[in-house]
């Protein structure tokens, strides 16, 4: 394998100020970006641009996917295959549609197959269908993500720690669930650079909105990449890789959890005693956009909750909680 080299500082700074649909991390190795600074519903991509032309992700729109390869001098029908880090729409995004043209190979976790090759399969994971919100949801996914609705063709699946071989760089499946159940980072050739896909660093922090999400599971990923030590993480919601303060910036990823239940438990402790009544007063988002966020605050407020239950610290009487005193 060739000697591998890191983006220098100042590439970073100009690619912050132009904002270019894509940057060399490594040789052969593109971050192709998302519109509207890679925040949801857009995701990072990433195309490695070697004997086996190969995106990790689909969630970029085509116009930048496109545009990255055209400057390759590649076109959507050169891709030979796409690897999915998990079923969430921003991820799987526009896969299908890139299937259709290049006929390629499409690689996900198995433990989530099922969401990635049918709608019905991702909303089942998801854990929304009968939720007082789901028809607000399902609007929202037909007008903004159409193109997520059909059915995905699954070729085959990853192994994890097994590498993915492009030719002269490897892709290495480190299976960190928690975000979902088949959540999936890589390190590109080694483990010093990771694709952090949605430990994503942002200053949101975690997302778990789903039934196929699980709050102690994603405490326990984000420690474990933690202690990988990578010294370049590659979020899929942040429009440049992470090379300053890695671990500082995940232990502040990983403090967000603390800082949600602390706010869930002030605000129970003020009379904000329902998921309804907390939901109406966002503990996760700082604050609701639409309806269809109602949902996401929801399941993670019930998974804070539930923790908090198991835990002896809430309690739940008539439907209402309570601090548990000691």
């Amino acid at each position: 394998m060739r000697q591998r080299e890191l983006f220098s500082t100042k590439t970073v700074q100009i690619a912050m100020t132009e904002y270019s649909k894509h940057i060399e991390i490594l040789p052969n190795v593109h971050l192709v970006r998302g519109e509207n600074a890679a925040r949801f519903p857009e995701a990072n991509t990433m195309l490695i641009d070697d004997e086996i032309l190969t995106l990790v992700d689909a969630g970029s729109s085509l116009k930048n996917i496109s545009s990255t390869l055209r400057d390759l001098n590649h076109e959507i029908s050169d891709i030979q295959r796409i690897v999915l880090t998990h079923f969430h729409i921003d991820h799987k995004g526009y896969a299908a549609d890139i299937q259709k043209i290049a006929d390629c190979e499409l690689i996900c976790h198995p433990l989530a197959e099922e969401g990635v090759r049918t709608f019905q399969g991702l909303v089942e994971l998801y854990g929304i269908e009968g939720h007082k919100y789901y028809d607000t949801w399902y609007a929202y996914i037909s007008l903004r993500f159409g193109h997520v609705m059909g059915n995905y063709n699954v070729t085959g699946t990853l192994t994890d720690g097994k590498p993915i071989s492009c030719g002269e760089n490897d892709l290495i499946p480190i299976h960190l669930p928690g975000h979902t159940i088949d959540h999936t980072c890589f390190g590109i050739n080694d483990l010093d650079t990771i694709f952090l896909t949605d430990i994503d660093l942002t200053n949101f922090g975690p997302w778990y909105g789903n039934k196929a999400s699980d709050i102690e599971d994603f405490k326990k990923s984000v420690e474990r990449v933690i202690d990988l030590q990578p010294k370049v993480g590659i979020s899929s919601h942040l429009v440049d890789p992470v090379t300053n303060d890695i671990d500082e910036r995940l232990r502040k990823f990983r403090g967000i959890f603390d800082e949600r239940e602390k706010r869930i438990l002030d605000n129970i402790s003020n009379g904000i005693d329902t998921i309804d009544k907390l939901s109406q007063k966002p503990n996760i988002y700082p604050r609701i956009p639409r309806d269809v966020y109602f949902v996401f605050e929801m399941f993670m407020l019930e998974k804070h909750i539930e923790i908090l239950k198991k835990d002896g610290m809430v309690v739940e009487e008539n439907g209402h909680f309570k601090i548990e005193k000691s």
